[in-house]
């Protein structure tokens, strides 16, 4: 990822992944969520109530209600509103069912002429269709559908409702912000397994020949120099020949880079993976390598020899303890065991 190692490019990839992921449910989500909790509450109060929230948010733009204005019409009421000189018509319709098409504009802007206003506004918890905003503007009128009449009823509406409101809306994001965090810890995860695997592989340099004597120029084979006398003797049994082979091991371990050592563990991890026993296999600790098993009849054995055996052939890995998970709903106890 732009030429950043593994490690940086996880780092980077699960951070901007958790901002992201907070900015849209901290932020823009919360809006949503407490505005759709607000449409919800309006609706389960009576019409008159909540036409009274949506007259007191007139009252703050300077509409005055005139006396005996209400009219009830279908599904609905209608409000004679001035605001100085001029006369306003305002139409309410209660319920989230309701969507305002161009049918509904055209009577209300008919309504508006008889009663002689100057304007109308026509409220609404349900939705207005976008044609029938276009027809709204010629002709005057103002729609508010629920998305927008929340944020301006608000301020008027009982104080344990907006805070119920809010605890709903806060239920909401906290499971949204629960569901980024380890969609952002997966994505970085993948992140770094992913730059891993298109890293090239640095081979290890070989080990030197042990040759019995030097060749020289002519083709003959000169003597091997008698060693000194203080060195460490030779020995040929079969313990000490594993012993010095073991050491020669651990010394080439000694010098691979971190950065090898981590791709030994991958490798070796993603070899026990493909095991027909196993469906996973990652390390939680540097010693300790977890493996979901297929099964969950119990019997290890077999899973243990062939996770070991590919174990042993890294030196630095030939102690791991091996963390048998069994599948889910199985009624196996975890079970740990040691190679070596």
């Amino acid at each position: 990822m732009f030429g950043l190692s593994p490690l940086i490019a996880a780092i980077v990839a699960t951070l901007a992944a958790f901002l992201t992921s907070t900015w849209w449910f901290g932020v823009l989500r919360r809006r949503i969520a407490e505005t759709s909790a607000g449409i919800r509450a309006l609706a389960g109060m009576k019409w008159r109530e909540c036409a009274g929230l949506v007259l007191q948010a007139l009252g703050e733009k300077g509409f005055v209600e005139m006396p005996s204005s209400r009219q009830p019409g279908d599904g609905g009421t209608e409000f004679l509103l001035t605001k100085g000189e001029e006369r306003c018509l305002l139409g309410y319709k209660h319920g989230t069912a309701y969507r305002l098409g161009e049918a509904n504009v055209r009577d209300f802007a008919n309504a508006v002429q008889l009663q002689g206003a100057s304007s109308g506004i026509l409220v609404t918890l349900g939705t207005a269709e976008s044609f029938a905003r276009d027809l709204a503007r010629r002709y005057g009128v103002e729609l508010i559908d629920g998305r927008t009449l929340w944020p301006q009823v608000e301020p008027f509406a009982p104080p344990n409702l907006v805070e119920a409101i809010r605890s709903e809306a806060a239920a909401e994001i906290r499971r949204g912000q629960r569901l980024g965090i380890v969609a952002s810890l997966v994505l970085g995860v993948v992140v770094y397994v992913l730059g891993l695997m298109n890293q090239p592989a640095t081979p290890l340099a070989p080990l030197p020949p042990v040759a019995a004597g030097a060749v020289a120029a002519d083709g003959a084979t000169a003597a091997t120099p008698a060693p000194a006398t203080n060195a460490a003797p030779v020995y040929q049994d079969p313990a000490s020949l594993e012993a010095n082979k073991a050491m020669k091991a651990l010394e080439e371990v000694a010098k691979l880079t971190d950065e090898q050592r981590v791709q030994r563990r991958l490798m070796a991890a993603a070899r026990v993976a493909d095991l027909p026993q196993a469906t996973n296999a990652l390390w939680s600790t540097q010693s300790t390598l977890v493996i979901s098993l297929v099964s969950g009849d119990g019997i290890d054995s077999g899973i243990v020899n062939d996770a070991c055996a590919i174990l042993v052939e890294y030196e630095e890995l030939r102690f791991s303890r091996l963390q048998l998970e069994p599948p889910a709903g199985a009624n196996v106890p975890v079970r740990w065991r040691q190679c070596q």
